[in-house]
């Protein structure tokens, strides 16, 4: 599996645990919303050497459903040896500010192995019928399960309305899994875009794994994720890294303040 794939298959998601107290509090906004946007990322082995590029769009379409697209693509020295394009996208609706997905497809082509994935959701009977590589079997879904885009959405509308513990069944290869994330705090990281204020998550996982994943998402985008970062230890990491953003109005965050009682 290539660097891009393993990056961009990972899981933002679940628990966030506490009660958060003086300038780490989240807070409600005025207006919860999946504004339409362009994002461009590149990225990165260890912050050095450059793997790839990856672009990510929200389209409102014409039925009144929200398209969540994923294009990836390996450059540089790196595409002389991985050669992988990816292609993932979401199709959904909003309910009371819950997505509700509709179909997922996730297209991987250009390397040694081709992948191609599609889900189509059916909610009256509570089902999935999953395709990988034209095999097809049913799945069943409980209410609020997401596909392995679509969460990484629902997590920006829970944190934009002040939501501290997060809990989603994502599909996944043909099962559900839940998805959990443990909040570090806040930092304040320097991007291509700028300094950014944003609130950091760990993703937990089973004691015997080795793997790490934090994520750094930005208040002032929505919450819009704009580093992602993955590794076995602190020398061997790749890092998925904001470089551009169109279509989200920047917002000046607020912060609550809470007395311990």
């Amino acid at each position: 599996m290539s660097v891009t794939n393993r990056l961009l298959r990972c899981v933002l998601g679940t628990t966030f645990g506490g009660c958060l107290l003086a300038t780490t509090a989240l807070h409600a906004e005025d207006t919860i919303s999946i504004p339409s946007f362009t994002a461009h990322y590149e990225l990165l082995r260890n912050d050095s050497l450059k793997l790839g590029e990856v672009k990510r769009t929200t389209t409102l379409q014409t039925d009144g459903s929200i398209k969540f697209e994923s294009h990836s693509k390996t450059t540089g020295l790196a595409a002389l040896f991985i050669k992988d394009k990816i292609f993932e996208h979401s199709i959904f609706t909003l309910n009371q500010n819950t997505i509700q997905p509709l179909n997922y497809r996730y297209d991987r082509t250009g390397g040694k192995r081709t992948r191609m994935t599609k889900l189509d959701f059916d909610w009256p009977t509570k089902s999935i019928t999953n395709a990988v590589d034209g095999t097809k079997w049913h799945t069943e879904i409980t209410p609020g399960t997401q596909d392995k885009l679509s969460y990484q959405l629902q997590l920006m509308l829970d944190l934009q309305a002040g939501l501290t513990t997060f809990s989603y069944p994502v599909a996944d290869d043909g099962i559900l899994k839940e998805y959990r994330f443990t909040l570090l705090g806040e930092e304040t990281i320097k991007t291509s875009i700028g300094e950014i204020e944003t609130i950091k998550l760990k993703r937990e996982r089973a004691a015997d794994s080795k793997r790490k994943l934090t994520i750094w998402l930005a208040k002032s985008l929505h919450y819009l994720p704009v580093r992602i970062k993955q590794g076995k230890s602190a020398k061997k990491f790749i890092t998925l890294e904001i470089k551009q953003i169109q279509g989200i109005q920047l917002k000046k965050p607020v912060t609550i303040q809470h007395s311990r009682k």
